[in-house]
């Protein structure tokens, strides 16, 4: 069954949505139906997982909490999408990058809002956006 064989069932769960903070009415976590779902969530934890955290592969992650300490500038914005197009193309080799947009908070200038647009390689013209803010030092 290929990949989009199985988007296709409604029966088939490629993967487990992030955040796991509830469990469904049949006692399991909720499940992804669809790659580019899934893929989703498998970008939102390479991200928010630090470098050295991950037991066995201490090279995964994309150290982006560490930003949280760091002053806000016009580097710290470019430094960061530099470090989620090299992780992301590293760890998530099946997935194009639309675009990427790393920006202060307008009400909030202490905020950073990071919105990544992308598709699978196998279906470039079906894309998903996940969107990720933190708050970073003065």
């Amino acid at each position: 069954m290929s990949v989009l064989e199985k988007d296709l069932n409604p029966d088939v769960k490629i993967g487990i949505s992030l955040p796991m903070d509830h469990i469904n009415g049949s006692g399991f976590f909720p499940g992804t139906s669809t790659t580019l779902t899934q893929t989703g969530s498998n970008i939102r934890n390479l991200l928010l997982t630090n470098k050295g955290e991950r037991v066995g592969q201490p090279e995964f992650g994309c150290g982006l909490l560490q930003v949280l300490f760091e002053p806000m500038s016009d580097d710290l914005l470019e430094s960061v999408r530099s470090e989620i197009e090299e992780s992301i193309a590293f760890w998530l080799p099946h997935v194009t990058i639309n675009n990427i947009s790393v920006e202060r908070d307008e009400a909030e200038p202490h905020q950073l809002n990071i919105l990544i647009e992308f598709a699978l390689a196998i279906q470039p013209t079906v894309h998903e956006v996940i969107t990720l803010n933190f708050l970073v030092g003065e």
